[in-house]
């Protein structure tokens, strides 16, 4: 009668469980990181996942290890597998890393596709747009809308694309943000730009995910006033620091905006060089010493 080995005791197991823990260890590890990474506010919420996706990590990992130590134990001629069972463990073994190489090979190109772009010039802003092998890159995309010298038919083309993903909030394990530290979504980018021209804001500020960009449109002074128009009595908080922000913001409004009882919208009136010197004079009052001291800088800064 056969005798039978345990599983633990078979000679891939080792493979299997120390690939396993390392599997796990590392994802786990590069999702806390990503996490802290991100530029939404709710990634915290993501920590509760870390332990499932280790665990998936850990089975995957397993998994390959079993296939890795088949392999092995195959060329050392310890254990003897069917071919098919072999053929497998082998395909699976290679294809493993070589994925892996090639994400590695594509985050480090990217990185640098991403580090070159700040010190474009217009002209070369637009060819890499136009012929860049990472022109629809949301990354790439990204650090293109952050470039001062961005034309304004660059801004409308990246505005153009459908990509759903380009009004969400980016975040990577690659060194691939740029000087978008934050993570701030593409668009958003895109209608904060003081390039980008009216007709291409108006497209966005009716376009169907024009709620996510409405704190850029509403505090861009190329936004049509026709569509500052709409927003000049909203309740919403982000269309009011916004508005707090924009020049082209009437001096009435700006009356209103200054009565707020949000901290950040009466704040936001002092960084804006058209806010009138009458309502500065009312912030200047304020019990909150920093919005004061802020009213009172805006004050020096109009009377030089």
């Amino acid at each position: 009668m056969e005798e039978r080995v345990s599983l633990s005791a078979r000679p891939e197991a080792p493979w299997a469980f120390w690939s396993g823990i390392a599997g796990g260890v590392a994802a786990g590890a590069l999702a806390v990181k990503g996490i802290f990474e991100s530029g939404s506010s709710t990634a915290a919420i993501g920590l509760v996942l870390v332990p499932f996706l280790a665990i998936a990590a850990m089975v995957f990992a397993g998994i390959w290890g079993l296939a890795l130590g088949c392999v092995a134990s195959s060329l050392r001629r310890v254990q003897h597998y069917a071919p098919a069972l072999l053929l497998a463990a082998w395909i699976f073994a290679l294809a493993v890393p070589a994925a892996a190489g090639w994400e590695i090979w594509r985050g480090l190109a990217l990185q640098e596709a991403v580090r070159a772009v700040p010190d474009m010039t217009a002209g070369e802003l637009d060819d890499a747009f136009a012929r860049s092998r990472w022109n629809r890159d949301r990354f790439f995309l990204g650090a293109l809308a952050l470039n001062p010298a961005a034309s304004p038919a660059l801004l409308d083309g990246i505005a153009a694309l459908p990509d759903a993903e380009l009004y969400e909030p980016m975040g990577s394990l690659w060194n691939v943000k740029g000087r978008n530290t934050k993570g701030i979504a593409v668009m958003r980018l895109v209608a904060d730009h003081a390039h980008t021209r009216p007709d291409t804001l108006a497209r966005l500020a009716n376009g169907p995910h024009a709620d996510r960009l409405r704190h850029e449109l509403s505090k861009n002074p190329n936004t049509p006033t026709a569509i500052l128009k709409g927003w000049f009595d909203s309740g919403d908080i982000y269309l009011q620091w916004g508005l707090a922000l924009n020049p082209k913001t009437p001096p009435e409004v700006m009356e209103k905006l200054a009565q707020s009882t949000d901290r950040y919208v009466r704040l936001n009136l002092t960084y804006n060089p058209a806010t009138p010197e009458a309502v500065l004079q009312r912030l200047v009052r304020e019990p909150d010493e920093v919005l004061a001291r802020n009213a009172r800088l805006a004050l020096e800064r109009k009377t030089r």
